[in-house]
């Protein structure tokens, strides 16, 4: 059985993989380039 759990991101629907505690279920992004597309940085 695997550690990690599936997450879907709400802001682009991307699924992916992370430890229940990690940071990356904490926020609303899955990843730094979601978050730059998201907050219409680039």
């Amino acid at each position: 059985m695997s550690d990690f759990d599936t997450y879907d991101c709400v802001e682009c629907s991307t699924t992916f993989r992370a430890y229940p505690d990690a940071n990356a279920t904490a926020g609303p992004y899955c990843s730094p380039t979601c978050e730059i597309e998201a907050k219409d940085l680039a």
